[in-house]
């Protein structure tokens, strides 16, 4: 006879607020069945004593009280009193099976292997955290449970993010998920004792408590942080093992030092995104990882109709009709869906839910974030389960956790900005499950994941269902070798591990007499009490070692014996044995090593010093020394001298180094067109500001130097000829203003985030023009502010070595980010601007004088390309929205157009412009930019007026910044700036391609190498009568452009 019967918890116990339940009885159905002992009813979940008479011994086992026919509901009789955590640990004896996946009674695929690499990693010992990488959906809290059946340890703590999702996993826990349901875990298995950590243990006797009476304890590190002091660090201790969910949170603060407590103990990581938007890694190993493509051959994921949405007018009116109009056809179809739309912040939320109020009202949409009442809360929760509410507006994806199987349509307006957080949403999407279809989801493209891994998935054509596996397969594959590469090191001091090292980008560098070395006799050069733990880490390949060295000094504020102050110095070696060369960090900076170095590498090595360590400054550009030492071999009361800011052009000069040498030098400049910083000394040392990440970015680092230090090539007397000079700014310099302009991180970011009033009337810092009022060489730099609604002039003098600004009339505010701000005079005197000067000089934002210290070469007369101009009026430099055919602009777009096949051709003329226009062209692996500058004549004929050159030549030196940081600020630059034009103009400024293109050219962007090409339009320039002070001009302008940008320089002019 079959039975029903509903769920049977044992009786209530709590400590310290928090209560600990264990599932005696699962509700269902029972089957009745006679047995020597008498009848018992049992099922997948257990056996339970039966009787058809209610006198039960109320102390006695827990007992099916049964009716007289089928189908009828049991009562319990009986104690009802919880196991304890050693009867249930007992009962997990061979509890669960490791039958072939696929089969009946079977773990998935997935879980089976991840279950066989926990048991097998744990078998050796090691208590080194274990990373299990396992996509949404494939089963990651039913492996938990399989693995705590298969181990059966003593005290679980399981840690995760959210309260919503500590219930649900404690949920799971408390009645082994499905596991017994289908025949998994053996029906002898008792369900554990669950404890959920609500509130925080405030004693120590509650901490005792709560351990003597749970199997598993779920919390969230906020509620680990609740406990007292004492109590945590008791509570702490006494689980055995430590189970935490979303490990990609495993090195926040407050997870970490959770994770770092059980040291000693086992330690088991479970995340689907191995990847942090940080770039640190996750702690331990990663033992195992089920592709995300054998999770979609398995049918985990449904697939996934996918569109991204870039146009330039209201983004998000397309989107939302879009994604309402699939939702419609789902529901009309009989899939209960339910649309999400994600937002970026709880402003942008509330503005997302009016317009699908507007568009979709009949269709419930509501809105869910942390500031909205916990009862309207309830009530959108309640809609969206009874299907009264279609359409959720959210921040973060409601919440980890959260399980809606009806979200299949997905609206992202604000896209997340890094993977980890994107592929866990599209899980939420993903899930199959009966009559649930497809999910579909419509991205709005963003200009700021182009240099992401989002941005092979957020362009126009991507294919969701290969990218997610592809791209996820790849970052995963990328951690796990960097973290093979940390965890190819032997040994090690305990206290520190391979993967916590963040060395400073220096070393010094050895020469060896053969390629091999013996980094272990390091120990004994040092002494085994000098070295920690008398231990060093050794890669896998032998090429790098590291160990911490102790050094023991008395305090030295006084003579006291008994207290001893210790330091601790990391040294790192790294042999590349294809040429020869030992390169050693100190965190300490205490000299070139030569002993350590032949105590690895043996006699006959000698360190790289003296003059051949400066050719690490070889191959940049523009460089700027910033600290210079000079030694004095014959002054012996000034024998070394520091010299830093304008000084640094006397350390450097040969004319005023007889009888001196460098010690040596910093500099700043350009490679590659991105800014550096590099320094060498001439004991052997060379640096950089910048901290390496990891080990393996710090031996990258030293292999670009290796080649340099080797490269006898180098003329260091080129090196040090090709530096600018900062000379000190005493007084107005009798050069031509050309052009001004922001610093460059304004151009990077910070720029957006600022704007500039007068009147109320807004604009964006970088719509804000900076025009030069004043082209002559004496008096104070006139310049002004300009937009389409106000002028703004200042002037600039020099006062006390420095640049100070000052309004001519009306000033104007500066608004910041929260809304702070101050007046223009005060702002622009803390943000100084750069100011570009004739003859390739320029005074930057920290108001130095920046000089090149060779004479400019001629001007190629040959760059100047002759035009007809044919029908254009010299006078008239701008085509407008209208494209007015006599202007020069339009000239030379027709003319380019016609010339050099552009993917993309952008009018950006305006205030703010990178130039008057822009053509981009991807040639292999390569990416053209165009920057065409045009000028208006201040006659109706072609001449040799300098006055005509002037603001030119600034244009196009300011153009050259955008050669920075791969393009993609010019790329995001012209995004922005193209909608801006339409919203003003209501025309395109695209005169080949639309925003789709720049969509799809900045996401292959980061992958091509960026070529640029000045281009100067000047009618009024005549190359027969063109003066000598003109070729100087754009002489200055050439050197400045070809250096920064590395590409070409060209002037269209007249006969």
């Amino acid at each position: 006879m079959r039975v029903e019967t509903d769920a049977v918890w044992a009786r209530r116990v709590k400590v310290g607020g928090n209560e600990i339940r264990q599932l005696l009885v699962p509700s269902g159905v029972l089957a009745e069945q006679e047995t020597e002992d008498g009848p018992v009813v049992a099922n997948n979940f257990g056996s339970w004593p039966a009787a058809r008479h209610t006198r039960v011994v109320p102390n006695g086992p827990l007992t099916a009280i049964l009716g007289g026919w089928p189908g009828t509901r049991v009562r319990w009789s009986g104690s009802r009193e919880s196991s304890t955590p050693e009867e249930v640990t007992a009962s997990f004896h061979e509890a669960i099976g490791y039958r072939d996946a696929g089969g009946p009674r079977a773990l998935r695929r997935p879980q089976l292997g991840a279950l066989h690499s926990i048991v097998g990693y744990w078998s050796t010992g090691t208590t080194d955290p274990a990373v299990v990488v396992m996509p949404t959906g494939t089963g990651k809290t039913e492996t938990m449970l399989a693995v705590m059946l298969a181990e059966r340890p003593g005290r679980l703590l399981v840690l995760v993010p959210t309260t919503a999702l500590r219930d649900q996993v404690a949920g799971k826990f408390e009645t082994l998920g499905v596991l017994q349901q289908a025949g998994i875990a053996e029906a002898t298995a008792l369900r554990p004792c669950v404890a959920r950590l609500k509130r925080g243990i405030k004693t120590s006797a509650e901490a005792v408590e709560l351990l003597r009476l749970s199997n598993v304890v779920v919390a969230t590190p906020h509620s680990l942080r609740a406990c007292d002091e004492e109590a945590r660090s008791l509570l702490l201790a006494g689980f055995t093992h430590l189970v935490v969910d979303e490990a990609h949170h495993a090195m926040a603060t407050t997870w970490k030092e959770v994770v770092d407590a059980f040291s000693d103990r086992r330690v088991l990581l479970f995340t689907a995104t191995p990847f942090r938007e940080d770039g640190k890694g996750l702690p331990g190993r990663t033992i195992y990882r089920f592709p995300l493509r054998e999770a979609q051959k398995d049918g985990y994921f449904t697939p996934i109709d996918y569109r991204a949405v870039a146009c330039i007018e209201d983004t998000d009116s397309r989107l939302a009709d879009l994604a309402i109009a699939r939702l419609r056809e789902d529901l009309a179809a009989g899939h209960g869906h339910v649309l999400m739309a994600r937002a970026k912040d709880i402003p942008r939320a509330e503005e997302l839910l009016a317009l699908y109020g507007a568009k979709a009202a009949d269709l419930g949409p509501v809105v869910l974030h942390e500031r909205v009442k916990a009862a309207d809360r309830a009530a959108a929760h309640r809609a969206l389960r009874e299907g009264e509410c279609r359409i959720v507006v959210c921040v973060d994806m409601l919440g980890e956790g959260y399980d809606l199987p009806a979200l299949k349509v997905a609206a992202l307006h604000d896209v997340k900005k890094s993977l980890g957080p994107m592929i866990q949403f599209i899980g939420r999407f993903t899930r199959a499950g009966v009559n649930l279809g497809r999910a579909s989801v419509f991205v709005a493209r963003d200009p700021s994941v182009t240099s992401s891994p989002l941005r092979e998935l957020l362009r126009e054509d991507a294919d969701w269902n290969h990218l997610l596996r592809d791209v996820t397969e790849r970052i995963s594959t990328a951690e796990e070798t960097a973290s093979e590469f940390d965890d190819s090191f032997s040994e090690g001091p305990d206290e520190v591990t391979t993967v916590s090292l963040e060395p400073k980008m220096s070393a010094v560098a050895h020469r060896a007499s053969g390629a091999e070395w013996s980094p272990e006799s390091a120990l004994s050069f040092y002494g085994t009490d000098a070295v920690l733990d008398n231990s060093i880490a050794i890669s896998a390949d032998s090429s790098v070692a590291w160990f911490v060295l102790e050094h023991r000094t008395s305090v030295p504020w006084g003579e006291v014996q008994s207290l001893v102050q210790v330091d601790h110095e990391l040294i790192v070696l790294y042999f590349d044995r294809s040429k020869r060369l030992l390169y050693i960090h100190s965190s300490e900076k205490r000299g070139n090593y030569a002993e350590l170095a032949e105590a690895v590498l043996g006699p006959g090595c000698e360190p790289v010093k003296g003059i051949d360590t400066f050719r690490v400054l070889a191959h940049f550009t523009r460089l700027i020394p910033t600290n210079v030492g000079l030694l004095d071999v014959r002054d012996h009361f000034r024998r070394f001298s520091m010299h830093v800011g304008s000084d640094v052009l006397n350390a450097i000069d040969p004319a005023e180094q007889e009888g001196k040498s460098q010690t040596h030098i910093s500099t700043s400049g350009f490679g590659n067109g991105e800014r550096v910083t590099i320094s060498a000394a001439m004991s052997g040392r060379f640096w950089s500001v910048r901290q390496a990440p990891d080990l393996k970015t710090w031996r990258d680092w030293c292999d670009e130097q290796g080649a340099k230090l080797l490269d006898t090539s180098i003329d260091m007397d080129e090196v040090l000829l090709g530096f600018i000079a900062p000379t000190p700014l005493t007084e107005r310099p009798e050069l031509v203003l050309l052009g001004v302009d922001w610093r460059w991180s304004f151009y990077s970011g910070a720029g957006t985030t600022r704007s500039i009033s007068l009147d109320e009337k807004v604009y964006d810092l970088l719509d804000v023009e900076l025009r030069v009022d004043d082209f002559g060489t004496t008096g104070p730099f006139l310049l002004s502010f300009v937009t389409p609604a106000w002028e703004i002039a200042y002037r600039a003098d020099v006062v006390d070595g420095a640049l100070v600004y000052a309004p001519l009339g009306e000033d104007g505010l500066v608004v910041g980010p929260k809304s702070v701000s101050s007046s223009l005079t005060e702002w622009v005197n803390r943000n100084k601007l750069t100011l570009f000067l004739e003859g390739d000089r320029m005074i930057d934002d920290e108001d130095r004088l920046l000089e090149p210290r060779r004479d400019l070469p001629a001007f190629d007369l040959g760059k100047l390309k002759t035009l007809l101009w044919h029908g254009v009026d010299l006078k008239v430099e701008s085509q407008g929205p209208e494209r007015r055919p006599d202007s020069i602009q339009n000239h030379m777009a027709e003319l380019l157009l016609e010339q050099s096949g552009f993917d993309l051709f952008i009018d950006d003329d305006g205030a703010g412009e990178a130039a008057d226009l822009v053509g981009l062209r991807v040639v292999g692996q390569e990416l053209h930019i165009t920057l065409v500058h045009c000028k208006y004549s201040s006659d109706a004929k072609a001449g040799a007026r300098v006055k005509d050159l002037y603001e030119l030549c600034g244009q196009a030196i300011r153009g050259a910044k955008w050669r920075q940081q791969g393009a993609g600020p010019l790329l995001r630059h012209l995004l922005r700036r193209s909608r801006r034009f339409f919203e003003r103009t209501g025309k395109t400024p695209y005169m080949r391609g639309d925003v789709p293109d720049l969509y799809d050219l900045m996401h292959k962007a980061p992958q091509l190498t960026p070529h640029f090409h000045t281009v100067l339009a000047q009618p009024g320039l005549s190359v027969k009568r063109v003066s000598g002070e003109q070729l100087r001009l754009l002489a200055g302008a050439e050197s400045y452009v070809r250096t920064v940008t590395h590409g070409s320089f060209l002037v269209y002019c007249s006969r």
